[in-house]
């Protein structure tokens, strides 16, 4: 890595650069093909949900903190409940292409999460040298900061959300057998984990729109009915139409929202310094 004190040319960015991606590259071709050797493992993890063990646990949290008072969290506790018995489906293949895209999936869809932290170093490395000081003393806080909300709802997604929208789906058709294609497994369940990893980045975004000027913590708080609607009409395009599934994403969003309002307010606080 050069000295920020030293100016690198054009041609030396590129090569820089180039040397990033090929170590990337190389990242994520190691762990696919460590994805496909430990298929079974991975297939067995990503089928999890359907059995909901940890489900169980989280949601006897959730009514011993709720009570029997009736109020928003034991409505939420009551829906989690609804989908914490193990989904009545089978997942099939449906004919050797969908067998190999299958296969193909989980060992490179393995690869990319196991390398992201390469990725993610490589992409840092090659941005830093480029920030002043004081952008430097505040970008390694934001990046942990971002991979934390990242991980706490891929998370969230996979320990509660994807139970209960899995159990919501195997019973709408009762008089018909679930037999699910794997692939299209797959895609549902990594598309809900990615989106929910996306929308926690919501205190994030906040704070950065307060950062660089476009609306302040106050105007946050004084649109929080706006935020409230548009965070529900969200959730239930999102989600399957009940309202537990819907509360899944609503309520956390609500109160990363507030969270955010927070971050702004710092960030407003910093910038005043």
């Amino acid at each position: 890595m050069k000295s920020n004190d030293v100016a690198m040319t054009f041609w030396e960015h590129l090569e820089e650069l180039r040397r990033r991606i090929i170590k990337c590259l190389i990242a994520l071709g190691v762990f696919s093909v460590l994805g496909f050797a430990f298929l079974n493992p991975i297939l067995y993890v990503l089928k999890l949900p359907m059995q909901s063990p940890i489900s169980n646990f989280v949601v006897n949290a959730v009514e011993a903190s709720a009570g029997d008072d009736g109020s928003t969290l034991g409505f939420l506790a009551l829906s989690l409940r609804s989908g914490t018995s193990n989904v009545e489906a089978e997942l099939i293949l449906t004919g050797p292409f969908q067998a190999i895209m299958a296969y193909l999936t989980i060992g490179i869809t393995a690869g990319v999460l196991l390398s992201l932290p390469i990725i993610l170093y490589q992409i840092w490395m090659f941005v830093f040298p480029a920030l002043n000081q004081k952008e430097q003393r505040y970008a390694l806080p934001l990046f942990m900061t971002i991979i934390f909300f990242f991980l706490l709802g891929a998370v969230f997604a996979y320990l509660i959300v994807v139970p209960v929208v899995l159990q919501f789906a195997a019973g709408l058709f009762q008089e018909l057998n679930n037999l699910w294609d794997l692939k299209g497994y797959l895609k549902f369940v990594t598309g809900l984990i990615l989106g929910f990893g996306v929308a926690f980045e919501l205190p994030v975004v906040m704070a950065f729109l307060a950062r660089i000027g476009i609306i302040d913590s106050r105007g946050f708080r004084g649109k929080q009915r706006i935020a409230l609607l548009g965070i529900c009409v969200i959730s239930a395009l999102l989600t399957p139409a009940d309202p537990g599934s819907m509360l899944l994403m609503a309520i956390p969003l609500f109160f990363l929202y507030q969270l955010g309002i927070f971050f702004a307010f710092l960030v407003e606080k910093e910038a005043e310094i």
